[in-house]
C-alpha cells in the first residue's frame, strides 16, 4: 500500500507539493497525472526516499519515506 498524508515540500519560498493526501491499495492500478510543475516527480522522489518532505508522511508497505531514505544509504 502507498499512503501519503498531508505531504508538503517547499524549496525556500516556493511550494512544490502543497498538502496532498491519497492512498493506493495493494493490487490497485492508478495514474498520477497533472500539468508540468504540479509536483508529481517531487512526490515520487519523496516516496522513494530520494528527497525529504517539509512536512507530512509518505509510506510504502508501512515503511515511512525517511526510513526508506536511511536504508538506501546502507
Amino acid at each position: 500500500m502507498i499512503k501519503i498524508e498531508h505531504l508538503v515540500k517547499n524549496y525556500g519560498a516556493n511550494c512544490a507539493v502543497d498538502d496532498i493526501s491519497f492512498e493506493v491499495q495493494d493490487g490497485e492500478i492508478v495514474g498520477f497525472l497533472g500539468p508540468n510543475g504540479a509536483g508529481k516527480s517531487t512526490t515520487m522522489n519523496i516516496l522513494t526516499g530520494y528527497l525529504s518532505s517539509t512536512s507530512g508522511k509518505a509510506s510504502v508497505s508501512g515503511l515511512i519515506s525517511s526510513t526508506i531514505r536511511s536504508e538506501r544509504r546502507s
